[in-house]
């Protein structure tokens, strides 16, 4: 069997240091004299979290066995 103890991590950190999968800032949009406020999503100056170490090993995504209880 393949057991993974280090796993790619799809999170990413913003300039503050927060740790999360998506980044918005809230912008203020004027439409028609009306003021709406919209999400923006973040794309740059994102650091990607990396590689993480697991607390348990688990098997690797891509081992081709449907496991059971029987």
């Amino acid at each position: 069997m393949l057991f993974s103890s280090l796993l790619c991590s799809s999170m990413y950190y913003d300039e503050d240091g927060d740790l999360a999968h998506e980044f918005y800032e809230e912008t203020i949009v004027t439409k028609n004299g009306r003021k709406r406020a919209k999400l923006k999503r973040i794309h740059k100056n994102l650091i990607p979290q990396g590689i993480v170490k697991l607390e348990h090993p688990r098997i690797h995504v891509d081992f081709p066995v449907i496991i059971c209880e029987v």
